[in-house]
């Protein structure tokens, strides 16, 4: 029994992620188990339990008076997550791939020649997420540091409690990860952190909307300079802006 019951919940939490991710359920919008657990026909154990797991991934919070709503995503936490991405995965892309075996080679092209389907498929969240820390640790481990790999790992699990927000499915993931491991099988370090740079910059502009705009002066503008930020990413692709980063803004990602 609580194996069926926690089937019914992992259903649960996927179709309310889905109803989140799609927009059908808005910011702000009230959950109440009973009137979800009586659409589907189920008990109000799973979708207590979903719930849980929402909340656990950040996708709901509890208000005084409201109950349970549908969370908006913490852009100045999102900005903070991704400068501090930026310079710490750059940084580990720079000291591992003088180090790459075969064998990690081997990892990240098995996990990025699976990402295409996984996105196609009925679990892409998850998989998505499982597919990408394997094929970025497999790079980030050969750079020796417990510390930082241990950084790196805690910032990816906030990474993706943020994407739990939005569809994967049509994640551009894929052409960066391809820009990575052609560096990585060159052993170009410089090429790989700044296809690294570009890969978590590109993923930020999408969380942050049409209108984002990097601020001078901020944790992001910064890393960005730090990393060698000399570029912006449009629908995949890379181009000098120098004089933007100079100046902390670039144009948003269409």
């Amino acid at each position: 029994m609580p194996s069926i019951q926690r089937r019914a919940a992992d259903l649960v939490f996927e179709h309310l992620q889905e109803r989140i991710v799609s927009g059908e359920l808005a910011p702000g919008d009230r959950l109440d188990p009973t009137e979800i657990a009586a659409s589907l026909g189920l008990s109000r154990t799973p979708v207590r339990e979903a719930i849980l797991q929402l909340d656990s991934a950040g996708l709901v919070r509890r208000l005084p008076y409201r109950g349970v709503v549908v969370a908006d995503v913490d852009l100045g936490l999102a900005e903070e997550v991704a400068a501090l991405r930026i310079h710490l995965e750059t940084l580990a892309a720079r000291i591992a791939v003088p180090r790459l075996r075969e064998e990690d080679l081997a990892a990240m092209r098995d996990a990025h020649e699976r990402l295409d389907a996984a996105l196609a498929g009925a679990h892409a969240q998850r998989d998505f997420n499982e597919l990408n820390r394997r094929f970025h640790m497999a790079l980030y481990q050969r750079a020796g540091s417990s510390v930082l790999l241990r950084e790196i790992e805690s910032l990816a699990g906030q990474a993706e409690r943020i994407r739990m927000h939005f569809d994967l499915r049509h994640s551009p993931a894929g052409h960066h990860h391809a820009a990575i491991l052609e560096a990585c099988e060159g052993r170009d370090p410089e090429a790989a952190a700044a296809a690294t740079r570009d890969h978590i910059l590109t993923a930020h502009r999408m969380v942050m909307g049409d209108d984002y705009r990097i601020e001078p002066g901020s944790s992001l503008a910064a890393a960005l300079a730090v990393s060698g930020g000399t570029s912006r990413v449009v629908s995949g692709v890379a181009s000098d802006v120098t004089s933007d980063v100079a100046s902390g803004v670039a144009d948003p990602v269409g």
